[in-house]
């Protein structure tokens, strides 16, 4: 039987609310960035969960994903997962030579974070949902994400990996 936990950073709410979810579905604990539980080593799988800014992981978001890389997580399997508006759409700067979807180039930031020295196993499976456009730090999108919808499909990819992790 694998343990597994949940850990997100969250600026608005919207990465917690996806991060509840998939503990829901998982059946597991679910913790914020500052609340990590000191025996980290005891955990098989861990889901970690952030938002980026600017198509990219960076400031507070990088901060805690760099601190967490120095704890004692060799070995450990890890399932990523973020929010962030238009997770779909082409990195603006990668359009005209080698397009690349916003999505990807969250992940290959965060995995390039977590596994900088090879030592844990970054997994396939990996969740990103919709999240709040904010600019200058008002919300421009008025549609509310994640719907209830995303956060079904968050509980659904957190039931997906407890059937096939054992968890």
């Amino acid at each position: 039987m694998v343990t597994a936990i949940v850990i997100y950073n969250s600026r608005g709410g919207n990465t917690r609310k996806v991060a509840e979810k998939i503990a829901e579905g998982l059946e597991v604990e679910c913790v914020n960035h500052k609340n990590i539980p000191k025996n980290i080593e005891d955990y098989d799988l861990l889901v970690l969960g952030t938002w980026p800014m600017m198509f990219k992981v960076r400031g507070k978001s990088k901060r805690w994903l760099t601190k967490f890389s120095k704890k004692k997580i060799d070995g450990k399997k890890v399932v990523l997962f973020f929010t962030s508006a238009g997770p779909d759409e082409v990195l603006p700067s990668t359009k005209d030579t080698n397009p690349k979807l916003i999505k990807e180039m969250v992940f290959e930031t965060m995995e390039s974070i977590i596994n900088a020295e090879n030592k844990v196993t970054i997994l396939d499976e990996r969740f990103y949902s919709l999240g709040a456009l904010r600019m200058f730090g008002k919300i421009m999108d008025k549609e509310g994400h994640p719907t209830e919808e995303e956060l079904g499909q968050a509980k659904a990819f957190g039931e997906m990996l407890k059937e096939k992790f054992n968890a």
